[in-house]
């Protein structure tokens, strides 16, 4: 069955998630948002609020070569759930790990066209991005080994079916990359960054991030879309005007698996019983699951920025506490970032983050 995205992308994404995280019984603490608030720093917001686009220092013969690079990158950006699998084989995380597989790709000419993406076999994706495929596993034989498919192989399984499926989707819609694509989206998109989301998930089955929860409406996330969005805009908006969304500002946050774990240690997020296993050591989590928590995220956000921005006067520099946020206040992007970075700081980094790897969306 054919999926149709919302036309009103971002207020959807607003409305199932605050739904969507009431249903599930997760709270959001007020006097938590305003400790947050009040703690923060203009150094700390200044080092981690900001996202360069991911430039790479790489040769590109032309905008769509790059385009192509990055846009791949954000339709495989999932692997979370396979980060401990990931470090002990490569000493690489997930995102890392698509980002390595991405640069072989650019680095020796590899599958990049429809065609190829449309017949890459999953030996291939493990070659390229460096996940082991199989294991040598004790049999019940003494001194005897078996080769078994390692745990990480799934991931590559996943990210093979990503590639294939995403092929074909440009052969049949007749382009030969999925940079071309994204190109010609953005200029349909006329400066929507909402439009342009909605043009990716209406067309690629990898960008339809959304879910059924208690047989409810739909809970609309749609990470990936949004995240492109963001990415091209702040790489390429000053140089090319088709990325220069101005909407972006109205966006609500990427959910993954970092940005509710970061808010549920904050006290942000108050995790009812049945949940509060996913936030323990090795805690995995069931697609329903994680879908609950990235949506609280997205609702958490919301309300902590409608926070900061209550007393902006348009026109005026926002100041709260301590923080300087400027005339646009602070937004949804900008805080995504910010948790993101801050959760891999020292003092951070080793908190428990809920995982599940029965999905391609995060």
């Amino acid at each position: 069955m054919t999926f149709t995205c919302p036309s009103n992308l971002y207020a959807s994404v607003f409305e199932t998630s605050k739904q969507c995280r009431e249903n599930s019984n997760i709270k959001i603490d007020h006097d938590a948002i305003d400790r947050f608030l009040s703690n923060l720093t203009q150094e700390s917001w200044s080092k981690h609020s900001v996202a360069n686009g991911m430039s790479f220092p790489l040769r590109f013969d032309s905008l769509e070569q790059e385009v192509n690079l990055l846009s791949l990158i954000d339709i495989l950006n999932t692997g979370h759930g396979f980060r401990k699998e990931l470090h002990e084989d490569s000493d690489r995380g997930a995102f890392e790990t698509i980002v390595f597989g991405i640069m072989s790709f650019h680095i020796s000419n590899g599958p990049t066209n429809a065609e190829a993406l449309s017949k890459l076999t999953g030996w291939e994706v493990g070659s390229h991005f460096g996940i082991t495929m199989q294991k040598d596993v004790p049999s019940e034989l003494p001194h005897v080994t078996i080769s078994k498919p390692s745990v990480a192989s799934k991931l590559a399984g996943q990210l093979q079916a990503v590639l294939n499926e995403t092929g074909r989707v440009l052969k049949t819609n007749h382009f030969e990359t999925l940079g071309a694509f994204v190109i010609d989206a953005a200029k349909k998109s006329n400066g929507s960054g909402e439009k342009f989301s909605k043009i990716l998930v209406d067309t690629f089955p990898a960008f339809q991030d959304y879910a059924n929860v208690d047989s409810q409406q739909p809970v609309y996330v749609f990470k990936k879309a949004l995240l492109l969005a963001s990415t091209l805009e702040r790489r390429f908006a000053s140089s090319e005007p088709i990325f220069a969304f101005n909407d972006i500002k109205a966006s609500p946050i990427f959910a993954d698996n970092v940005i509710p774990t970061m808010m549920a240690h904050l006290g942000i997020l108050v995790l009812p019983e049945n949940l509060k296993h996913t936030m323990e050591e090795g805690g995995l989590t069931s697609v329903e699951e994680s879908y609950r928590l990235r949506a609280a995220a997205i609702d958490g956000c919301r309300e902590i920025v409608v926070k900061a921005n209550h007393n902006n006067k348009e026109g005026e520099e926002m100041v709260v506490g301590s923080v300087n946020y400027g005339v646009k206040g602070m937004l949804n992007v900008d805080l995504d970032v910010y948790l993101w970075r801050v959760a891999k700081e020292p003092q951070y980094r080793k908190i428990p983050r809920f995982a599940c790897k029965d999905t391609i969306f995060f």
